[in-house]
């Protein structure tokens, strides 16, 4: 099947519905963006995505990389595709902070989402470079930022984020990989193990730049005690050429359900004790205490808003298969009518409904993911450091929705295309089903599910005794009060209403929670899940109802095309299904948060395995 993507959506994002002349007009980029680009970057970066990118994704899946002999073979085509991208503008030189000539993200990830839907394994080896390079511009020496960046920007290196150990997974505190200091202050010598390291050794580049989180030596226990280091799989010189081998060795790379062509290595540091690495920030302060987690959680916040992204991706690319599928495939006479002619099954009224049900939410998750991407170009780079300071806040509260409730909804609207398909949709010769394997693994990356619920609920909503959380919801609420009676949208408009209420009630019951830790600590945990889900779904239905109410003034106005037509009155479906059918949920998920059912808490251990 032919990719296609609604690049359509992408360009009313940015040129219709966000203040995107508010980023722009921001030092950084008043001199080198302008809106009539968006068109130009966007048409270009779709070609890309067709004809260079989508082209290798089946052909990753099918051969995959390889290990052997401690040696990492690429699947094909993934290394020069990387190097096309990082060289041609397409990838970290364009999203780094202060690379001159970095576009805004609002801008790049559109074009980051054409490729990632293109191919899902091969976008992830961009991101890691990017976020390891912007680790090394906030805290890195400008000798750091000459030894490494360079490189990095240009594809002949990649980066990676060097967080996970055998016996330390989301318990990071508990990772036992050490740092001991040499005759240089800033280098230490590495020893330990990091496992499910995407990218760890990828076998695309000349070189591969490791963050890794360690201990050093005289650090106290737990999380605090971490620093970063900057490790090379080979060593760079001061003046940037390449030395020795730097003692990291690659054991093996994972056999996993989905991504086959991205690469993911269990990493040994320092077998020889010869792995050396350069210490980004300080050194351990008179208690022991690092700062080594609070750097990594700019690469680890980037990585949760784009595992979130790239859920979304899949879902809409699939989703985009699944409607071609629909609008070709003759089968089946309308209801009611048997004697009728066969009919192509997007006239069938379930498939069109889950059809819908796609649209809706790739469109609304898209929304929030977009609007989030806008805060946070603004805490980034406004001169107003009050408006920036907020937009920065809201950014966070919108971290764990994307990431969480991206990443769980992609799972269900690809099975729903893979529905759409039918028997065909389960099979190897039409591509949905490689994306359901490969977006499973969003669900984990980056924290699992509860990890961000929780994130939500004990951190979110009581940040700065829960002021931005209260701004958060008086965004959504101040939009309801001003368009209550927009014409065509008042019972959508109530029941976006009463869905903050329920949001409000929430977090009144968690604020009683936490008053009594002790007793009600289980509860905390139990339902932080479902308040994520309403949390998400009330931002993504505020989304789609400021861009239907954009599409209907569209709409009552005169348009160029019959295309264009169709566009607005689709963006109008997307709001009107989504709040109609989707947002009532959140009804009775607060209902269910308010009876604190505990049966979870009560059923014995032994109960929820065979014995």
């Amino acid at each position: 099947m032919e990719f296609k993507y609604d690049l359509r959506d992408l360009k009313f994002i940015i040129k219709e519905w966000l203040p995107t002349e508010t980023v722009l007009a921001c030092e950084r980029f008043k001199n080198y963006f302008a809106m009539e680009d968006v068109d130009i970057l966007l048409n270009e970066a779709y070609k890309v995505a067709r004809e260079v990118v989508n082209p290798i994704n089946a052909e990753g899946d099918k051969n995959g990389a390889h290990f052997e002999n401690g040696t990492v073979t690429p699947a094909p085509g993934y290394a020069e595709a990387f190097r096309f991208l990082q060289q041609n503008g397409w990838g970290s030189s364009s999203e780094c902070i202060e690379i001159e000539g970095g576009m805004p993200l609002i801008v790049y990830k559109a074009i980051h989402e054409l490729n990632t839907a293109a191919c899902p394994a091969l976008t992830s080896y961009i991101k890691l470079t990017s976020g390891a390079a912007n680790l090394i511009l906030r805290f890195g020496t400008e000798e750091d930022k000459a030894r490494f960046l360079p490189k990095m920007m240009g594809g002949e290196w990649q980066g990676t984020m060097c967080i996970t150990e055998p016996n330390a997974g989301s318990d990071v505190g508990d990772a036992t990989t050490r740092a001991f200091p040499t005759d240089d202050p800033r280098i230490y010598r590495i020893q330990g193990t990091k496992m499910f390291i995407t990218a760890g050794d990828a076998g695309i580049s000349e070189n591969t730049i490791h963050m890794v989180l360690a201990r050093p030596a005289g650090a106290t226990s737990g999380s605090a005690g971490l620093g970063l280091y900057i490790v090379p799989r080979v060593w760079v010189n001061e003046d940037g050429s390449l030395g020795r081998k730097n003692d990291v060795t690659t054991v093996g790379i994972e056999h996993k359900m989905g991504l086959k062509a991205q690469a993911t290595a269990l990493l040994n540091f320092g077998d020889e004790d010869e792995c050396l690495g350069i210490m980004l920030g300080s050194p351990p302060d008179e208690k022991g205490c690092s700062k080594g987690l609070a750097m990594m959680f700019h690469m680890m916040n980037e990585s949760r808003i784009g595992t979130g992204h790239n859920a979304n991706c899949q879902a809409a690319a699939s989703y985009y298969y699944a409607a071609q599928y629909a609008a070709e495939r003759i089968q089946g006479r309308p209801f009611g009518a048997r004697d009728g002619e066969r009919v192509a099954i997007i006239k069938h009224e379930d498939i069109r409904r889950m059809l819908l049900d796609m649209k809706a939410h790739v469109e609304g998750i898209r929304a929030l993911i977009f609007k989030g991407f806008y805060y946070l170009d603004i805490q980034t780079n406004s001169a107003d450091k009050e408006k920036a300071r907020a937009c920065g806040e809201i950014a966070e509260i919108f971290t764990p929705l994307v990431k969480c409730y991206g990443s769980e909804t992609s799972l269900r609207l690809i099975a729903e295309a893979i529905q759409v398909l039918g028997g065909v949709g389960y099979t190897q010769d039409y591509p949905i089903e490689q994306y359901l394997r490969d977006s499973k693994i969003l669900t984990i990356w980056e924290g699992t599910s509860f990890m961000h619920a929780n994130d939500l609920v004990s951190r979110k909503m009581k940040m700065k005794n829960g002021a931005p959380f209260t701004a958060w919801l008086a965004i959504i609420r101040d939009f309801v009060e001003k368009n209550h009676e927009a014409l065509g949208f008042a019972t959508e408009m109530k029941i976006l209403d009463r869905s903050c209420e329920c949001v409000q009630e929430i977090k009144t019951l968690y604020d009683s929670w936490y008053k009594d830790f002790q007793e009600k600590k289980g509860h905390i945990a139990m339902y932080a899940f479902n308040a994520l889900l309403v949390c998400a779904q009330v931002q993504v239905a505020q989304c789609l109802l400021e861009q239907a109410l954009i599409a209907r003034g569209k709409l009552d106005g005169s348009l160029d095309s019959e295309n264009e037509r169709i566009f607005y009155q689709g963006k109008v479906s997307s709001a009107e299904y989504y709040i109609n059918q989707i947002l009532p949920s959140v009804f009775y998920l607060t209902d269910i948060i308010k009876n604190a059912h505990d049966t979870i808490l009560r059923c014995p251990e032994e109960a929820l395995s065979v014995q």
